[in-house]
């Protein structure tokens, strides 16, 4: 699989050093934050190469993970690191049918059902029931920029997304705007 020519996705960030043996603090940006451990490779830039980040060995700690990589032994050596983040590439994800990534959608143009143009996915917020779509709508007075945010519920709300066409269909009938 040729990884390379797929979109680089950012899944989490060292922020500092850990302690002086070169354990490093790590920021996972995944639904589920042991997730990112799932992801092979896990990649990062360093004087503009990408390179693998080799772990060894972690563990949960408070809200982030105490991380020690492969040939990083020192407190000097894990500050080379710090706050370089971590990605990996699209093709690495796996998803069902009818599943999207946030960085699939963020962009997309939106269209009500008569397929007039509203604005464009800015942002997508989670929330415990629900995604919410957080989209810069056009208002027809004098093209004012307006920032509504849109329950991310497929069928009744979310009509259609066409991700090769870059486009969603939502039926605003019943939201006030």
């Amino acid at each position: 699989m040729n990884l390379k020519n797929s979109k680089k996705i950012i899944v989490g960030k060292i922020f500092s050093p850990y302690g002086i043996l070169g354990w490093i603090k790590l920021f996972s940006f995944t639904e589920k934050i042991k997730k990112i451990f799932k992801y092979k490779p896990l990649l990062y830039f360093y004087k503009k190469k990408i390179k693998t980040l080799k772990i060894k060995l972690w563990k949960k700690y408070k809200n982030f993970f105490l991380v020690k990589i492969k040939n990083i032994n020192t407190r000097t050596q894990a500050l080379l690191l710090k706050n370089k983040e971590i990605f990996i590439y699209s093709k690495q994800l796996k998803k069902k049918k009818n599943e999207y990534y946030w960085y699939e959608i963020i962009n997309l143009k939106v269209f009500n059902v008569e397929k007039i143009f509203l604005g464009k996915v800015t942002d997508i917020i989670r929330t415990p029931t629900n995604d919410i779509l957080k989209i810069i709508f056009i208002s027809s007075k004098k093209d004012k920029k307006i920032e509504k945010l849109i329950p991310f519920v497929e069928k009744k709300i979310i009509k259609k997304i066409s991700l090769k066409k870059k486009y969603i269909i939502i039926n605003i009938k019943g939201l006030i705007f």
